[in-house]
């Protein structure tokens, strides 16, 4: 691809970016967030199926319905007439464990269900914050080419006057489609960066309008690590989940065992008996026995009696997991700050010095072409390790709060 071609395809890339900007629509994270609690469907998803999990949890617990019954029997003459209702009697306490079991069960889900919302949650602020880094990489090279394209502006203008050389100026030009090439893909991660945020959002939303506003700042100072792995034990969602999961198949296992004690079925109602030339009526009252024979609970209770134990053993698996997860974030954050304080520290203003001095010494014939512009590549260089190194802190700290499952730093 010839140079003209590379740099008309940047300038295009980059007059698309600035013209979205200029309709940008600007999002603080607190106000990304509240429009993610508002419209994101995988957060209305978790929601409903949360209500669809209790709802069915509701129903284990439902006594049998009643049984209203008709007959009529027609013998030598005879007419006996019967209509009673028939309710089964739940003596043996196996609802009620069930109740309690359901409860557990709901509960389970509401705990599944925040720590699902908390994911999806970190999901939504690493898109922002990896917006957030793509605007401010487009915004670094798109300042550094302009201070380039003046410089190159510049040359051509010395080389007419025959003060600069003609290969100084083609090898700056050459220097200036690359970085145009490189602004060029800086903008397209721009562009992908937004429709990630804006998958997170209603269908509506025009993600190219999307901008985000904030920093890299870090977010309050790391607790003891002792009490963010007693946090993440103790609050994440999946680990209450777990055991109360755990209680569920205990009291599920209960339930099967009362299976032995019969719960009788008793009926009442009305008889009329008619014969030819008389009738009368009384009050009919009859009670069945259902016998455990064949179905005792014996293998509901083995079902339950495993599940009970399959998740104990991952509850435990998942807390061992967890510990390792908290321990390696926390580590991350300890060192991605420490990383990314100390580069800014060093780094200060010796980037642009550092363009600067070559600037000056290749205007006073002292450094060639080369020296000046590999000094203005590092210093740009210098800027975009530095920002990458901030956003990884920022990272970390998302990465940190999610494996605890909620907020330690803010």
């Amino acid at each position: 691809m010839s140079d003209p071609v590379r740099s008309l395809i940047a300038s295009a890339v980059l007059f698309c970016a600035l013209s979205a900007a200029a309709a940008a629509q600007s999002l603080t994270e607190a106000e990304a967030v509240a429009r993610f609690e508002r419209e994101n469907a995988r957060l209305k998803g978790i929601a409903a199926r949360v209500r669809e999990d209790k709802a069915e949890a509701r129903s284990w617990s439902l006594a049998a319905n009643p049984e209203v019954t008709f007959a009529r029997e027609d013998a030598a003459g005879t007419i006996d007439t019967f209509l009673y209702v028939g309710q089964s009697v739940p003596l043996s306490g196996r609802l009620g464990l069930l109740r309690r079991a359901g409860d557990s069960a709901s509960r389970s889900a509401e705990a599944r269900g925040r720590f699902e919302a908390f994911e999806a949650l970190s999901d939504l602020k690493t898109a922002f914050y990896e917006l957030l880094l793509a605007q401010e990489k487009a915004a670094l090279i798109e300042g550094w080419l302009g201070q380039f394209r003046d410089f190159v502006r510049i040359l051509r203008e010395r080389e007419k006057e025959n003060d600069v050389s003609r290969f100084d100026r083609l090898r700056a030009e050459r220097e200036l489609a690359d970085a145009e090439s490189e602004a060029a893909a800086f903008h397209i991660d721009l562009l992908r960066a937004k429709s990630r945020l804006g998958a997170f959002f209603g269908a509506n939303q025009p993600t190219a309008s999307l901008t985000a506003e904030g920093d890299f700042s870090s977010a309050g100072t790391l607790p003891p690590m002792e009490e963010v792995l007693e946090k993440s034990l103790a609050g994440r969602g999946d680990v209450q989940s777990s055991a109360l999961l755990t209680e569920r198949f205990d009291l599920e296992r209960r339930a099967a065992g009362r299976r032995l004690v019969p719960e009788p079925v008793v009926a009442v109602g009305m008889k009329k008996t008619e014969l030819p030339g008389s009738s009368g009526q009384g009050l009919l009252l009859t009670v069945s026995l259902p016998v455990p024979l064949f179905n005792a609970g014996g293998a509901e209770g083995a079902k339950a009696r495993a599940a009970a134990e399959r998740s104990r053993a991952e509850n435990e698996t998942l807390k061992r997991d967890i510990a390792a997860q908290v321990s390696a974030a926390y580590e991350a954050v300890r060192l991605r700050r420490k990383l990314a304080g100390e580069y800014a520290l060093n780094l200060g203003d010796k980037g642009a010095e550092l363009s600067s001095i070559g600037r000056l010494a290749y205007e006073e014939g002292e450094r060639g072409i080369l020296e000046l512009l590999d000094s203005s590549r590092l210093a740009l260089g210098s800027e975009l390790r530095a920002l990458g190194l901030a956003w990884a802190a920022k990272q970390a700290e998302i990465d940190l709060n999610r494996a605890v499952g909620e907020e330690v730093l803010k």
